[in-house]
């Protein structure tokens, strides 16, 4: 495998993905050291490690921290400090962490329920810094993604806040899409739905698992016509296209549509297939190329074996 090139970002960029203003982050690097960029001639750029410090030393800061005091810290120390209970008593302090990552769900979900699209994505951008990305997604992502589901189905939350659901993981997994380095061809993965299904929280959660694997993610979101997904294959070569699938029995047009993608996908492109009922639409495809995953262990599995063919 080809060697990965290392995203780097220039400082406008570095401010909009940090939350910083430009004139801080020269402070920042001028008194304190807190990051050291690289100087290129177009002036400092900054890698991946930098952008995640100054996020991490943004929070410590709206924690009530004064940064001479953490700017000397390493990312672990810095992240042991976000994770103890604020000092303060002021419950509506910016910034403060309520919960431990077991416990993370209670003021996201109660965002979530008042429409509080702001504060739930402050919540999870917050534990993005803090945890991987797999044990983000484990312990974070598809809790809540089940949490919500479940509440849907209950009655006590609407589709309307699904779908807010929903836009705020899109956005989460463009932040750790930006923060990753970027891969070479034999490592990119296409993530979709078939035509008719809206449910994507599966293909979000398959995605950000794809990005802490190391591999290039290509996420076009739900209901897109098999041949568009198709179009897309052929434009880009990925190694394999993701698609989900709900739970309950897929329709007829669903089927269809996956034949659709069996059929016409380039042959070096793998179909693997996500749901929980997935095996059923498998035997109507009847396709050696489509693969089955009908959890998220059977997908990081394939996950380090394309990771080990493409060494």
């Amino acid at each position: 495998m080809g060697s990965e090139s290392v995203v780097q970002y220039p400082i406008r960029a570095a401010a909009l993905l940090t939350g910083l203003s430009i004139d801080t982050l020269r402070a920042w690097e001028r008194r304190y050291q807190a990051v050291t960029p690289i100087r290129g001639e177009r002036g400092r750029v900054y890698g991946a490690g930098e952008i995640r410090r100054l996020i991490l030393l943004r929070e410590a800061v709206a924690h009530g921290h004064a940064i001479g005091q953490v700017a000397g810290l390493d990312d672990g120390a810095l992240e042991k400090l976000l994770l103890r209970p604020a000092t303060t008593t002021n419950a509506s302090v910016p910034g403060r962490i309520e919960h431990p990552a077991s416990d993370a769900l209670v003021p996201i979900v109660a965002a979530i329920e008042s429409f509080d699209y702001a504060a739930a994505n402050l919540h999870l951008g917050r534990l993005a810094v803090l945890l991987p990305v797999s044990k983000l997604v484990s312990e974070v992502v598809l809790p809540l993604m089940q949490s919500v589901g479940e509440r849907w189905e209950g009655g006590t939350l609407s589709i309307a806040q699904e779908h807010m659901t929903s836009s705020i993981l899109r956005n989460l997994l463009g932040g750790l899409v930006r923060l990753g380095t970027s891969s070479t061809p034999s490592r990119r993965i296409l993530f979709a739905t078939p035509s008719g299904e809206l449910h994507e929280f599966g293909i979000l959660a398959a995605a950000m698992l794809a990005v802490a694997d190391g591999f290039e993610v290509l996420y076009l979101g739900p209901s897109l016509p098999a041949l568009e997904i198709v179009a897309a294959a052929e434009r880009t070569s990925p190694r394999a296209v993701v698609v989900g699938i709900k739970a309950s029995e897929p329709t007829q047009a669903t089927f269809e549509e996956l034949r659709i993608l069996a059929v016409k996908l380039p042959k070096a492109v793998e179909l693997w297939l996500g749901g929980s009922n997935v095996k059923t639409a498998l035997s109507s495809i009847g396709n050696a190329r489509t693969i089955a995953l009908e959890d998220f262990s059977e997908l990081e599995e394939h996950l380090a074996r394309l990771k080990g063919e493409g060494q």
